[in-house]
């Protein structure tokens, strides 16, 4: 129950915090400016866990801990601790840093197929559950309120700050968080399906777990958390600007 507790802790912190904004500002500004305000509050929330777990680039510790192997693959076994959940956040630094990682073979190319494979996969994705009726067939009342507000707003919030503090939260955070008990494939699992419930209706729960498994491919063979948020960018911005 702890280590599910220890899992589910940063989303349950983004859904109490974005409530709590929703509650309070949701009469006086729009929808989008909401997410936007709720992104910059939560993301000092996150880094803060992030930094917590120790999967911060400058801490060095990781290096004294021994939990990576020669070759720069992450050491499996299970951990029963926080503790042991940090050390084993903190090998995947080391990871990032070797040059099996798709940052470290394709550098700038990688981050530039991100944003644009995120922009094609809503256009594909958005077309064919448009193509299925599955769009005709369920409410979308959240992404239609994001999309009658100002066009800077949306730019701002969804497009920019939402990917960060969510890829923070999802994929830094929660995916890591699992790979402490889990294998890889389970963790990107079920990291997939908490992200598209947490989305809370159905056209927004199928259009992102596919979207949060390629997302956790990404972070886990990219080596980086840059890599999922300009995916997660483009894809918002695509749905943004040719809405």
């Amino acid at each position: 129950m702890n280590w599910i507790l220890y899992v589910l802790s940063p989303v349950m912190v983004h859904l109490l915090l974005s409530e709590g904004i929703a509650v309070l500002a949701g009469t006086v500004i729009d929808s989008a400016a909401c997410t936007a305000l709720s992104s910059v509050v939560v993301l000092p929330v996150a880094i803060w866990m992030y930094r917590r777990d120790g999967s911060y680039r400058g801490d060095e510790s990781y290096r004294r801990e021994g939990s990576y192997r020669g070759d720069g693959s992450l050491r499996r076994r299970p951990f029963h601790s926080e503790s042991e959940g940090k050390t084993f956040a903190l090998s995947r630094m080391n990871y990032i840093l070797k040059e099996n990682t798709w940052e470290g073979k394709l550098g700038p190319l990688f981050f530039l197929g991100c944003l644009a494979g995120g922009g094609l996969l809503n256009l594909l994705w958005s077309g064919l559950m448009k193509e299925l009726g599955i769009t005709g067939h369920f409410s979308n009342r959240a992404q239609e309120a994001l999309l009658t507000s100002g066009m800077a707003m949306q730019l701002l919030g969804p497009g920019l700050l939402v990917p960060i503090a969510e890829e923070l939260v999802f994929r830094g955070l929660c995916y890591t968080r699992m790979k402490t008990r889990l294998s890889v494939g389970q963790s990107v699992f079920f990291s997939a399906l908490l992200f598209a419930l947490y989305h809370g209706n159905p056209i927004q729960m199928i259009y992102a777990f596919p979207m949060a498994l390629i997302l956790a491919l990404l972070y886990e063979r990219g080596g980086t958390l840059t890599g999922p948020v300009l995916f997660h960018m483009g894809a918002n911005l695509a749905a943004i600007l040719l809405a």
